[in-house]
């Protein structure tokens, strides 16, 4: 019995021990991923972006937006939400993972605007430092433009700058060689007065997503 009971506490030891070290192990197959900024242009069936709230429909286009494969993302508001907290949203970067963009290049991306009225898209980008910085820029009726994160877009990390004007931006900079978190593109819903005046259902594709050489 004295050996059954001695063998009995050392598996209770032995099993407190390994629960002890398993969070160990979690924490560590949880640590962020560290990557070079990649190509996002929506080719793949996995999706690695997101997109979030209530009143949007998403599909992809294969004619119209298209600049890199054979798909661009199209999103379309069905209604504009007037609560920053609930409007729409595509999220970029996965959870858990940062994208680094090197010294000596920019963040790009295609946008098109299918519409007879002008458009403007927003887009957050987060640092590792936890810095957001709202960017912005105007899309013309009915045209495809290439909108470019430039070293004046993306301020100095942690300082805070505005411009207001077609193309603008406000709050901290972002540290993009030490990784981003974050890259959130939206529309300024609920400034229904001052952003796209009387449009009310607002749309826009995207495509290539990527970085390149600043020339």
């Amino acid at each position: 019995m004295k050996k059954l009971f001695a063998t009995a506490v050392a598996a209770v030891m032995i099993c407190s021990a390994i629960m002890t070290t398993a969070p160990a192990k979690a924490s560590e197959s949880t640590a962020p991923i560290v990557m070079e900024f990649p190509l996002v242009s929506f080719e793949s069936e996995t999706a690695s972006w997101i997109i979030t709230g209530s009143s949007f429909n998403s599909e992809f286009s294969t004619t119209t937006g298209v600049i890199d494969g054979t798909k661009a993302l199209k999103i379309s508001l069905s209604d504009r939400s007037l609560d920053w907290n609930i409007i729409n949203n595509l999220s970029i970067i996965p959870q858990n993972q940062i994208w680094t963009i090197p010294p000596g290049k920019a963040m790009v991306a295609s946008v098109t605007n299918p519409l007879d009225q002008a458009i403007q898209i927003r887009c957050n980008l987060t640092d590792i430092h936890g810095n957001t910085r709202m960017t912005f820029f105007a899309i013309e009726p009915n045209s495809t433009r290439e909108i470019v994160w430039d070293a004046d877009i993306i301020g100095t990390p942690g300082v805070k700058t505005g411009k207001w004007a077609d193309d603008g931006y406000s709050q901290p900079g972002v540290d993009t060689a030490a990784g981003l978190v974050a890259l959130d593109f939206y529309m300024a819903e609920p400034e229904v007065e001052n952003v796209m005046p009387g449009l009310d259902t607002p749309t826009y594709i995207i495509d290539n997503i990527t970085i390149k050489d600043i020339s």
